[in-house]
């Protein structure tokens, strides 16, 4: 919803003063003095054009305004500014939204004091004095609390939108964050495995003249490298299926990747005993294994110190020096590096907010150190602060208190026993004091003002409290509504709320009711004791329940809008999170079938060549899967990125991309059949975007051959994709409920039973053209667009 025009306020206010006075008073002919004319006008002018102003400058408005409304009040018949007075209400309301609490909290209290001086200096000091500063004290912290509720509003939704954008955003990145991460862990293997059974064999073949005994020992470690990088492989496949499986424990984990290294003639130690998170201890992982990678190409034979240290906070230092023992010149070592080492390590470190120098060390040699932060620091607040809820329980207990009080007030005039008012005050007060709980503990607040309604009758009936103040307890009839409210907005079963009205009315009529038996008329007849309670009940009943009922409606009304907004939040968030994970899930398969066809053939040979004693054949097959691997990194690499301003972004496909979609999933092997019935027909963007999504999702879901169908020619749409993609970890089920959650769609079964997507043909957001847009297609009509496998 758009905001209301800065000025509409302003010039109604404005309006409605000049209307009252001196309109008004120039309507019923009486006379009015030019001065006081031109005082109310030159007020009016200046306070409405101070308004103006309100949302840029907002405290200094809110002092002009008193200063102008000062002048009015001392300057003006007392109902002369009736009309413009409330411009300081919307003066603090505007500080209340637009500015820090401290400052509306110190702009509310000057306001109370403002007007409480110009009370008295008006001269109304008389007995109803106390009665009247305290209605102005609950009214003004009403309106700051009003204020800063819209505020937090404002704030939740500017949060929910940067939710919503952050999700649509990681969404847009899906496909280009997973290639970055698929690129180190492609690289990792090939540093680790295939580049040091290059670097061994080649070292054999060219000593090994010389040193027989080296090519044995060189075709050992291929046959065994080679067996341990095909089962490094084949886990990094089954990890592409499960992004979240990683391992823990870093220590261990390190101490085994040093000690792997050893046995190729590392002299490596692992120091400190720093225990990171999951997230900390798989990149302090993957930066070892290639700094130690990048120490076995360049400086072979070095010694190499490995230090994990925790910091304050729990943030972990990681360091990796070597004393810079060189490999020797020409070695094939230098010429396998793919580039991406130190991009590879910052990058690792950079994701978890860290950071990562790499450099010669003073004493010769080279030192890589990492900084990994433990995670997001948490900010501590405050206990004492006082919250925006706490501030707005204390107004509604105020409001609650401003009858009462003006109640009080009349028993000091009727000069009452001091005690009796002193126990009427602090029963009042204590029948109202549980509203300050009534978010956390609805129920119990609207059980204790029930209860609570009952001492007034036992006063009576005890003769403490004369029959003829009997009134006073109806002043304070505003917290059972008020407790209804909090039950029907705050209670845990929405359901039973409109119970909260049936106790309220169930207890306060008939207390109320054994206030009158406990004084009857006295021309009432005995036996017409039973007609008058049922009168009373009727006629009292009656006006007791409307503001019960308004009460619970609007709290109830509330309650289900700001649920049915944060739905739709959580609806879309999970939508844009479900296809990112979609979208990355189908980069993954493209890269694990590029490794099938790429990389694991040849590394199966290298163990195969080795057992057979082929080091020729050896060095072939590992240089060949080192060049299927970089041809995956360059691909990775290479891939197109986005602007800054998303421009270079791929547009948001459609049905007619299905096509395409079917197209990619051949290439890579698969067989996929497409059934189109309509096709061509105009659908709004949000229904053609989520129909394009359910199929790549269900598509994702599964690698086996499948048929695609689509009817678009009645309303529902209707999809099916047969077989159903097997799920086991369930995240095709929870993006598909996502996705038909936002659009309302349904997953119902066919008519032979197996499952279907149904959506609106129209949804939320997207409404389907008409005109001539909307003409049908050449296959529309109920005709069948069919692609087979190529």
């Amino acid at each position: 919803m758009e905001r209301i025009p800065v000025w509409v306020l302003p010039v109604l206010l404005a309006f409605e003063q000049l209307m009252v006075w001196p309109g008004m008073p120039w309507l019923e002919q009486r006379p009015v003095s030019a001065l006081h004319v031109a005082t109310a006008l030159a007020v009016t002018a200046v306070t409405t054009a101070a308004l103006l102003w309100r949302r840029a400058a907002p405290l200094p408005v809110a002092g002009v305004v008193m200063v102008a409304l000062t002048v009015g009040d001392l300057g003006l018949p007392e109902e002369a500014l009736s009309g413009i007075s409330a411009a300081d209400v919307v003066a603090l309301f505007g500080v209340a939204v637009l500015c820090r609490q401290r400052t509306a909290l110190l702009t509310t209290l000057g306001m109370i004091v403002w007007q409480c001086g110009v009370m008295a200096v008006r001269g109304d000091l008389g007995s109803d004095y106390p009665a009247g500063a305290a209605l102005v004290v609950a009214f003004y912290v009403i309106v700051l609390a009003l204020g800063r509720a819209r505020r937090r509003w404002h704030a939740d939704r500017a949060r929910a939108a940067a939710e919503l954008a952050e999700a649509e955003d990681r969404r847009s990145r899906a496909a280009d964050t997973e290639r970055h991460r698929l690129a180190r862990e492609l690289h990792d293997v090939t540093a680790h495995h295939l580049t040091s059974i290059v670097v061994i064999a080649s070292a054999a073949q060219r000593i090994g003249g010389s040193r027989p005994e080296l090519v044995a020992e060189a075709r050992d470690f291929a046959a065994r490298t080679g067996r341990d990088t095909l089962a490094a492989l084949h886990r990094l496949v089954a990890l592409l299926q499960r992004p979240d499986d990683r391992p823990g424990a870093a220590g261990p984990r390190l101490e085994e990747l040093a000690e792997g290294f050893r046995k190729l003639g590392q002299r490596v130690t692992v120091t400190g005993t720093a225990a990171p998170g999951p997230a900390v201890a798989e990149a302090a992982h993957g930066i070892v294994r290639e700094a130690l990678t990048n120490t076995l190409r360049y400086a072979a034979g070095a010694a190499v110190a490995v230090h994990l240290e925790e910091l304050s906070g729990g943030a972990v230092q990681l360091t990796v020096s070597d004393d810079g023992a060189a490999a020797p010149e020409g070695t094939a070592a230098g010429r396998l590096g793919s580039g991406r080492g130190l991009t590879g390590m910052r990058e690792r470190a950079e994701a978890l907010g860290g950071t990562l120098e790499a450099g010669p060390r003073p004493g010769g040699g080279w030192q890589v150190t990492a900084l990994l932060p433990a995670g997001p620091a948490t900010v501590a607040v405050a206990g004492r602060r006082l919250t925006t809820d706490r501030l707005m329980d204390i107004a509604v207990l105020l409001l609650a208190l401003a009858m009462p009080a003006i109640g009080v007030a009349l028993l000091l005039d009727s000069e009452v026993a001091p005690g009796l008012v002193s126990l009427a005050a602090l029963t009042l007060t204590a029948h109202a004091a549980p509203l300050l709980w009534r978010r956390d503990r609805p129920w119990t607040v609207l059980a204790v003002a029930v209860a609570s309604t009952w001492v007034w009758p036992a006063l009576v009936a005890a003769g403490i409290l004369p029959i003829t103040h009997g009134w006073l307890p109806i002043t304070g009839l505003g917290v059972e509504a008020l407790a209804v409210h909090a039950v029907a907005r705050y209670g845990r079963r929405p359901a039973l709320s409109w119970l909260a009205m049936v106790a309220v009315l169930v207890s306060t009529i008939p207390a109320i009711t054994l206030m009158l038996v406990l004084d009857p008329p006295a021309d009432a007849a005995t036996d017409s004791y039973a007609g008058l309670l049922l009168v009373f009940a009727v006629i009292g009943g009656i006006p007791l329940a409307l503001p019960v009922f308004g009460a619970w409606l609007t709290g109830f009304l509330v309650r289900r809008r700001r649920a049915r907004a944060r739905l739709r939040q959580h609806h879309a968030v999970a939508a844009a999170t479900a296809w990112a994970l979609a979208e990355a899930g189908a980069e993954r398969a493209r890269v694990a079938e590029g490794l099938r066809a790429a990389v694991l053939r040849d590394t199966a040979r290298v163990a195969e060549a080795a057992d057979r004693g082929d080091l020729d054949e050896v060095l072939d097959s590992a240089r060949t899967a080192l060049d299927g691997m970089r041809g995956l990194l360059n691909d990775l690499r290479e891939a197109p990125a986005a602007d800054a301003d998303g421009a270079g972004r791929t547009p948001q496909p459609t049905l007619a991309a299905l096509p395409d979609l079917a197209d990619r999933w051949r290439a890579n092997g698969r067989s996929v059949t497409l059934e189109v019935a309509g096709a061509g027909r105009a659908l709004g963007p949000d229904v053609d975007l989520s129909a394009y999504r359910v199929v790549e999702l269900l598509l994702a879901g599964d690698t086996g051959a499948v048929t695609v169908r689509v009817d678009l020619t009645g309303d529902p749409l209707r999809i099916r994709v047969i077989p159903m993609p097997a799920d086991p970890g369930g995240e095709v089920a929870a993006g598909l409920r996502a996705r038909l959650a936002a659009v309302g769609g349904s997953l119902d079964p066919a008519a032979d039973g197996s499952p279907e997507v149904r959506l609106p043909a129209t949804a939320a957001g997207g409404t389907a053209r008409t005109g001539p847009a909307a003409a049908p297609g050449p296959q529309e009509n109920g005709e069948v667009a069919s692609s087979q496998p190529g």
